[in-house]
């Protein structure tokens, strides 16, 4: 006789065998206690959690000689027809192969006619997710008003693509993951049977490893018998399976709690020399951690793990703090992105968990909240944790009689802590630079001696020359902004009687500008109230001159390249005012930091 898996041997034949999905169970067996059963089901769960299952015993409850009931004798002969897959008014249609419309219109039209010999005709539609968009249509009107002898049970992994009319035509159950106390407590029932003992630790390796599906874990129960026989120790669970053992996970957690990086290392050594993908570890690794994170911060919450297991978990939650714990979980996340993305994983996964080995201590952390919490108070602050040997040294008190010092270059510990945020000025007033050296006025620009061989440029004639420029580009700007673009690029010449002079560097702008030279001599003349020219010049620009060192009649820099120096220049003294702020400085101080960029907002 051929060998029949393990799946299909221990597979339910009645509603109170069903594991882990008691709500499914207990709505059916009233309806069918009622007589008030659905025309129509539709079973949505992940795989291999007993949606087909069900919907075989919702035939059998319905078929049996005895039935309607929702104990199905399971030894008459509609019974055991449908257990084997072949009785002939219950079809089982897999979807993702039958898919289109004319397999619909072959459902429609043998709906027509009563079942060969039992009580209902039980239309099964597995993956129906899989049906195209005009095979749902075609569906619509029989599953909405089907006759009184069909049953139809659709199920799917994809719920989320079964379009709204078919759902509303529907009685919905969504079936759940198992939880892996129950399927390991299932599989050791199906390890006594079949005479194979395995110990506590690696019937949950196998039911981690199903991550919620019986059927998974009853596929891998069967691996693991065949790869190592009826007695298998932990070890040859996890190679067969190549999974993570757990208490290897929880010895690499150890180390990281622990802060041993030796053994750290030498745990994921010999995971690796045994084969083991440095993906799953990683995976693993989350999960642990993921626990470990729970049970400190949520104590009485319940973890699925064995008693073993939990009781490892909690001592590594009570070993360290939550601050140190959420970022080892944080590293550990991040860790799973490294090494899928890493050419050499196992470093990856190395130098991502080294990083928390090294993580600095949680305390650090609420040292500096204290020590900002007593300068915003006013209060002396905590002497901060030393980094190293050397201090600094305290400043030499004056001599006796001597005139007082100069103001120092930054407030001195004490006097910032007597004074707190409260008395530091306000940012942007005259007094923001109190306790810090004094900011010097910026000195105004002096016109430069004139030239003795020429008279100089009069400057309130350039100054006005450059405002009538930008004045009559902004004219042409509102007419052709294209041509205003061109002309913004172009260093200015001279404004003559009828005539503009600029010049421009040969390409595009150039270009542009001469394409455009209508428009543009037109806004010139009605902006200065008489036909004028543009004279252009293509040739490439001059550096900009210092304005102290500017010969006279040389040409006025560009509209665009002025408001970038404005910009520019602008954004620097915002900046320096941000640096040289004494908040700023404090902040610094207090910190033990560097200020690492600054951002306008």
């Amino acid at each position: 006789m051929a060998y029949l898996v393990l799946a299909r041997k221990y597979r339910p034949q009645r509603f109170g065998e069903m594991s882990g999905q008691e709500h499914v169970v207990r709505t059916l067996s009233n309806a069918l206690k009622t007589g008030q059963l659905a025309h129509a089901f539709l079973f949505t769960g992940p795989r291999g959690v007993g949606k087909t299952t069900t919907a075989r015993l919702v035939a059998k409850a319905l078929n049996c000689e005895k039935g309607p009931t929702a104990e199905p004798c399971g030894v008459c002969t509609p019974c055991v027809e449908i257990a084997e897959g072949r009785a002939v008014d219950v079809v089982e249609i897999d979807a993702a192969s039958n898919n289109g419309v004319d397999n619909v219109r072959d459902i429609v039209e043998a709906v027509k006619y009563r079942p060969a010999r039992d009580r209902f005709k039980v239309f099964v539609v597995d993956e129906v997710h899989m049906l195209s968009q005009g095979a749902f249509n075609a569906l619509l009107k029989t599953l909405e008003e089907p006759p009184p002898h069909v049953k139809f049970v659709l199920a799917t992994t994809d719920v989320h693509k079964v379009p709204e009319t078919i759902l509303s035509r529907c009685q919905r159950f969504d079936f759940r993951r198992l939880t892996l106390q129950q399927i390991a407590d299932q599989l050791a029932k199906v390890a006594a049977e079949e005479g194979m003992r395995l110990s506590p630790a690696a019937l949950a390796l196998v039911a981690r490893q199903a991550e919620g599906g019986m059927r998974d874990a009853l596929s891998l129960l069967d691996q693991v018998r065949a790869a190592c026989g009826d007695a298998p120790g932990d070890d040859a669970v996890a190679e067969a399976l190549g999974a993570v053992d757990a208490a290897a996970v929880s010895r690499i957690a150890g180390a990281l709690v622990g802060r041993d990086g030796a053994a750290l290392l030498r745990e994921i050594e010999a995971l690796h020399d045994r084969g083991l993908e440095v993906k799953r570890l990683a995976e693993e690794l989350v999960r642990h951690l993921r626990n470990v994170v729970v049970a400190k911060l949520v104590p009485q919450a319940p973890i699925d793990l064995p008693d073993a297991e939990l009781a490892e978990v909690r001592a590594q939650a009570a070993a360290a703090d939550a601050a140190q714990l959420t970022r080892l979980f944080d590293l550990a996340q991040r860790a799973v992105v490294d090494v899928k993305l890493a050419e050499q994983p196992r470093y990856a996964l190395e130098v991502a968990l080294l990083e928390g080995v090294f993580l600095a201590p949680g305390a650090q952390v609420s040292e500096l909240v204290a020590r900002v919490e007593a300068l915003a108070r006013g209060a002396p602050l905590p002497p901060p944790r030393a980094a190293g040997p050397a201090t600094p040294a305290a400043p030499a008190a004056p001599p006796s009689g001597s005139a007082p010092p100069a103001p120092p270059a930054a407030p001195t510990r004490g006097a910032a802590a007597a004074s707190g945020w409260r008395d530091l000025p306000a940012f942007g007033t005259p007094g923001c630079a109190a306790g810090s050296a004094p900011a010097q006025p910026e000195p105004e620009p002096r016109p430069a001696p004139p030239a003795p061989a020429a008279p100089a440029a009069d400057p309130g004639a350039a100054a006005s020359a450059a405002d009538r420029w930008r004045a009559v580009v902004e004219q042409v700007e509102q007419e052709s902004p294209t041509a205003a673009a061109s002309l913004k690029q172009a260093a200015l010449l001279g404004l003559g009687e009828g005539e503009v002079r600029v010049q421009l560097p040969p390409g595009f702008h150039a270009q542009s500008a001469e394409r455009k030279r209508g428009d543009i001599e037109a806004v010139f003349g009605r902006f200065f109230g008489r036909p004028t020219r543009l004279a252009l010049t293509v040739a490439a620009l001059p550096a900009a001159p210092a304005a102290a060192a500017a010969p006279p009649g040389a040409a006025a820099p560009s509209i665009a390249a002025s408001d970038a120096a404005e910009r520019t220049a602008r954004s620097a003294r915002v900046r320096e005012t941000a640096r040289a702020h004494p908040n700023i400085q404090e902040a610094v101080r207090v910190l033990d930091g560097a200020i690492d960029r600054i951002e306008e907002l």
